[in-house]
């Protein structure tokens, strides 16, 4: 179980006076599924259950110290903000939780582009604990070095259980120095992935009937489609 305590966060850009005041709160990890408690008033109590085998994608969110777990199931949405130095606590609870989801043993690709023309960053994400459940998982992945016009650096690796998609933040308009310090991470189950596709500048995924907008730019998103044909429900772009 991970407890995060109330915290105030800003609203919006700048310096901005607004807050909102986010009240304590409790993670939960069992054998069956994950849960969320919130100490609301007038009555605190368990505000989301989502059972692992409906788990759709579990998406983190980093950005200095700055933190946010979403997980996405067909009935429910669970998002926890946290101070990221409680990585550390959550790290083996979160293992055990997208081990949990990848029941899934699927072929990889034999060949894979994995390549060392990737930016610092990327090589270091992909050669990490990230993308993998365990030390030396096999992985294949779709890397190209993004152009100026994309929107973010990514990585996009498949395993025998997962897709997993490392990216720049990109929840600004803008990406600013602080942002480029940070990482999302998306870890979708191939056992749920029911179509992948191509829209525009974004790669579409619906795992579960959720429907996944990871915006990788054109080029990368029809890259991991025509690089993951035979190993994922691939669909024509829209």
């Amino acid at each position: 179980m991970l407890v995060i305590p109330a915290q105030a966060r800003p609203v919006g850009l700048g310096h901005s006076p607004r807050q909102i005041l986010t009240p304590t709160s409790a993670l939960g990890f069992g054998t069956a599924g994950v849960a969320l408690w919130v100490e609301t008033t007038p009555q605190p109590g368990v505000r989301v259950v989502i059972p692992f085998q409906q788990v759709a994608a579990v998406g983190t969110e980093h950005i200095l110290l700055s933190a946010r777990l979403t997980i996405r199931s067909t009935a429910a949405r669970l998002t926890a903000r946290y101070n990221a130095v409680a990585d550390d606590q959550l790290r083996p609870l979160m293992l055990d939780l997208r081990r949990r989801t990848a029941v899934c043993a699927a072929e990889l690709p034999t060949a894979s582009d994995l390549g060392m023309e990737l930016p610092y960053k990327c090589r270091r994400l992909l050669e990490g604990h990230t993308p993998r459940l365990y030390d030396g998982e096999p992985v294949a992945g779709r890397l190209p070095v993004p152009r100026r016009t994309e929107p973010a650096h990514a990585v996009v690796a498949l395993t025998v259980g997962k897709l997993v998609v490392l990216t720049d933040p990109v929840h600004s308009a803008a990406l600013t120095v602080g942002d480029l310090l940070g990482v999302d991470a998306h870890h979708i189950p191939r056992a749920g992935i029911e179509t992948v596709r191509v829209a525009g500048a974004s790669l579409r995924v619906l795992s579960r009937r959720v429907n996944l907008e990871l915006p990788l730019g054109a080029d990368l998103a029809t890259g991991v489609v025509e690089a993951f044909a035979g190993y994922l429900p691939v669909a024509l772009a829209d």
